[in-house]
């Protein structure tokens, strides 16, 4: 068999698929499922700002009769019908893009530029020619064969493909730039999807309270707004007031406060202390403060980085640190630390 990578611009691939030259094969798909509006939207926005997206595989097959031929798609039927959708203006791009130009707009509402940059965008195709349908099924066996095992967050981003899948992969994308700024995580943990992970666990506290979080735990909740989440705009305007704080509190970057299992106790703190959280006022009492003064509280906040850099066992914070460096994503060492960053925004002085 042979394999040849091609391309394709949008106009090129929409105008084949209009014509039935590239037509979908249900016998290869895995589901038939339509992605959901957030899915179709990230595609569109990811081909707008010009990012690549998975190459798609197809399977050329020539009529020996006829001499007519056509293409079969075996791997991208569900990003083949969002493009051609987009195209055809069958669905607008959500609300949440990134993009403020683009939000809430089909393909005929984009300004020149934007029309322009999605018709001329190539798309990455890998063409079997020459091939059986065994040699295809064979060489999607050898290729998933090397495929690195996903983790528990890479699982629930394949799994599920609804509301709340979508929310915690835009927001995300959105603190990209603070999780690496302030050293929470590295690129490579980014890739793994540790940020996924952490906002997970933050909105899973904001509805649950504090607890110690499971595989199954967290799979519950992708699973409950998979459809319906009532909770997004409040979820997110927590998250994104919570980190862009912590963006501006340059002082206590890159300490151990910035350490994934403090950035969620602190995050907790910070909403809570703006805006109550029922689940989370039996550990603390909010005082439901309009903002918070970096003045006041970075240099509360900068002695309990002290603290932990100094990791005594004995003395004023020995509670705090003893659950900063033991188990430190159980329950009860969560709710040590979350009192702890409460009292550093809400007291004068440590």
């Amino acid at each position: 068999m042979n394999k040849t990578a091609t391309q394709f611009t949008v106009a090129d691939y929409c105008k084949a698929m209009a014509r039935n030259e590239i037509i979908v094969n249900k016998d290869y798909q895995r589901s038939d499922k339509v992605w959901p509006p957030a899915a179709r939207s990230y595609l569109i926005e990811t081909i707008l700002k010009g990012f690549p997206v998975p190459k798609l595989y197809l399977y050329q097959i020539t009529d020996v009769k006829s001499r007519e031929t056509h293409k079969e798609i075996v791997d991208g039927q569900q990003r083949s019908a969002a493009i051609l959708d987009f195209y055809n203006d069958k669905f607008k791009v959500t609300k949440l893009a990134e993009n403020e130009d683009i939000r809430n707009r089909r393909y005929s509402e984009l300004d020149g530029d934007d029309q322009q940059a999605f018709l001329d965008y190539a798309i990455d195709v890998d063409l079997f020619v020459s091939a059986t349908t065994a040699e295809v099924i064979e060489v999607f066996r050898r290729m998933n064969s090397y495929t690195v095992p996903l983790n528990p967050e890479e699982q629930r981003h394949a799994c599920y493909q609804g509301k709340f899948k979508w929310f915690i992969n835009d927001v995300a994308d959105k603190l990209e730039g603070v999780f690496l700024q302030t050293g929470t995580f590295k690129e490579k943990q980014l890739v793994r999807m540790a940020d996924n992970k952490l906002l997970t666990e933050l909105c899973d506290s904001f509805r649950n309270g504090i607890r110690t979080t499971t595989k199954e735990i967290l799979d519950a909740l992708y699973k409950r707004y998979d459809s319906v989440f009532p909770e997004q705009e409040d979820y997110y305007n927590r998250l994104t007031t919570a980190f862009n704080f912590i963006r501006n509190m340059e002082a206590i970057h890159e300490t151990p406060l910035m350490k994934p299992y403090m950035v969620y106790s602190l995050v907790q703190a910070v909403t809570h202390t703006l805006k109550p959280l029922r689940k989370l006022s039996k550990y603390s009492k909010s005082p439901k403060v309009r903002y918070l003064d970096l003045d006041s509280v970075l240099p509360n906040l900068t002695t309990l980085a002290q603290a932990a850099e100094q990791d005594e066992a004995e003395g004023k914070f020995a509670d705090f640190i003893k659950a900063s460096t033991e188990k430190t994503n159980v329950r009860e060492n969560r709710i040590v630390r979350f009192k702890w960053f409460c009292k550093a925004l809400t007291s004068e002085h440590m």
